[in-house]
């Protein structure tokens, strides 16, 4: 008789063997390093504001979680010695062995009359693959975007086997979960600022922070708080808990983080979180319903950026609850001097932010309403503000255009004035497909806030600005990236508006401003929601701070 366990020990046996015999199964492949040099740029003008666009998009097309991992830019440069360039392939595989790289990328872009080229290397840091070249070339600087993009593709293809070109009507992706913030730094250094008020902590340097246009000085002082982690996109102020002091909002894509400078610090009193599903773009306080206790106004959209589902929360002596939700509206709140606080409300329309009804919003019966129509031609509520700009005691709705341009609109809509520069200049955008690299096709950007103020001693009206400085200087309409800022203060001369005042250029992008007694002194001041880096590239980290300096009247 047959031995009943031949069967399954021949078996046994079998599998030992060829587990002797077939190696282990691969582990996971590691992620593939690449370093992006500086391009250098040859050409008879100015176009350096190409020089960190490039590598910047580049990075975000080429990355891929898990698979491909881009260095951070500054990183890259800090290895290289000053004024050089990586022209060799064994000079390239020299920085990447100091990188810890497998691959280094560089080339360069050529302007001749408005055409430029683009070239570039990618060198495998081991030998082990030969060095592949790439070429684009573009009519104009307009189209060099899309020449960015066919560049990645051929190099994800060649390089890293990915087929990473958009497909037509792409669904847009969900958002990446945003990075949980580390815990906020509280700022007592420095210590003085506004010395004769007793005021803010802050910072002096031999630089006037704020001069007037005639050449007088206001002050070299301001306060700077410590840097957030985290991407800042509103701030506002307001005593939105009641007990009678005023606090800061500061609007993040997903929560507010509500805080108060109090006992020379900056102090952060809670965070009303919780907004699943929404992306906010703008913060607005102010008591419309006329219960004594101000709103809180939140312009917000989802996650899809198609569509508008503000929000307006209210504390109820215990907690920030919620007074309406999902309201297709912009909100902006504007303070006039004859009529106070005013909430501005723009009905959504499908397409485009800036073609809806404008209305003052009235709060009738449980609800916010439309009420009066503000007319200001094609504008977004998010940058329209509204004041006696030509000093004639009438109102007039100040707003800017897709473009940046400052407007000024009688009652009837017609436009009085149109300033020839452009200022404000916002990265939050509207609608726009996300290709398959997480880039955005044909973004529509919100505009920038506008403040008004009453000049106590001249007795005329301020238009408060922001002008954002693009390393780019404008010329790529699809991209932004913004690397200086200032507040400027304009008045009108009977002709437009004249800059009277205005800071100096500071160093990042600023989101958003406000005016108030931030630190509960009696007297107001500018408050700006700045943006040192703001993470667009994988591999960086948002970055944001605030700064505060005495209002100017």
């Amino acid at each position: 008789m047959k031995n009943p366990l031949f069967i399954p020990k021949i078996f046994f046996l079998i599998i030992m063997a060829a587990a002797m015999v077939l190696p282990p199964a691969p582990a996971a492949a590691a992620a593939k390093t690449v370093a992006i040099l500086p391009f250098k740029i040859n050409a008879d003008r100015d176009m350096n504001y190409l020089r960190d666009g490039v590598a910047d998009m580049l990075s975000s097309r080429l990355h891929k979680a898990g698979e491909v991992e881009v260095l951070n830019r500054q990183v890259v440069e800090k290895a290289l010695p000053p004024g050089s360039a990586v022209l060799t392939d064994d000079s390239a595989r020299d920085l990447a062995r100091r990188l810890g790289a497998d691959f280094v990328l560089f080339g360069s872009l050529t302007a001749l009359g408005n055409s430029i080229s683009m070239d570039a290397k990618m060198v495998d840091a081991s030998g082990g693959r030969p060095t592949l070249s790439f070429f684009e070339q573009s009519e104009d600087a307009g189209g060099i975007i899309t020449k960015i993009n066919a560049m990645a593709a051929d190099i994800n293809r060649e390089m890293f086997g990915r087929d990473m070109a958009a497909r037509p009507g792409a669904a847009a992706a969900p958002a990446a979960a945003p990075r949980q913030p580390a815990a906020p730094e509280t700022q007592a250094h420095p210590e003085k600022m506004f010395r004769q008020r007793g005021g803010l902590g802050g910072e002096e340097s031999g630089t006037p922070f704020v001069s007037e246009e005639g050449g007088r000085v206001f002050s070299p002082q301001f306060w700077k708080s410590a840097s957030f982690k985290q991407l800042f996109n509103g701030i506002a102020l307001g005593d939105v808990d009641g007990d009678g002091k005023i606090e800061t909002l500061i609007l993040t894509p997903d929560k507010i983080l509500v805080f108060r400078y109090d006992q020379q610090r900056f102090q952060q009193v809670t965070e009303i979180a919780n907004f699943q599903g929404k992306y906010c773009v703008g913060i607005d306080v102010a008591d419309i319903n006329g219960n004594g206790t101000p709103e809180i106004f939140v312009t917000s959209m989802p996650l899809s950026r198609k569509m508008m589902s503000s929000f307006v929360l209210e504390w109820d002596g215990k907690a920030f609850k919620s007074v309406a939700d999902d309201l297709s509206y912009f909100f902006r709140v504007v303070d006039l001097p004859t009529r106070g606080q005013l909430l501005i409300g723009q009905e959504h329309r499908s397409g485009n932010p800036f073609t809806g009804r404008i209305s003052e919003m009235a709060w009738r019966s449980g609800r916010y309403e439309p009420d009066t129509e503000v007319r200001a031609g094609a504008s977004n509520a998010l940058g329209l503000t509204i004041a006696d700009a030509l000093e004639k005691g009438a109102e007039n709705a100040v707003a800017f255009d897709s473009l940046d341009h400052i407007r000024i609109f009688d009652g009837a809509g017609q436009q009085l004035w149109k300033s020839a520069d452009r200022y404000g200049g916002s990265t939050l955008f509207y609608a726009g497909n996300l290709t398959d690299q997480g880039e955005v096709e044909n973004p529509i950007y919100f505009p920038m806030r506008l403040l008004t103020s009453r000049s106590a001693k001249e007795q005329k009206t301020m238009v408060m600005a922001v002008k954002n400085f693009d390393i780019a200087g404008r010329k790529l309409e699809k991209f932004r990236s913004y690397n200086e800022s200032q507040v400027i203060s304009f008045y009108w001369d009977g002709l437009g508006l004249s800059p009277e005042w205005k800071t100096r250029k500071l160093s990042g992008y600023m989101r958003d401003f406000a005016v108030g007694d931030f630190n509960n002194d009696g007297a107001e001041e500018i408050v700006c929601a700045m943006i040192l880096e703001e993470g667009r590239v994988i591999t960086t980290t948002p970055k944001s701070t605030v700064i505060a300096f005495e209002m100017i009247k």
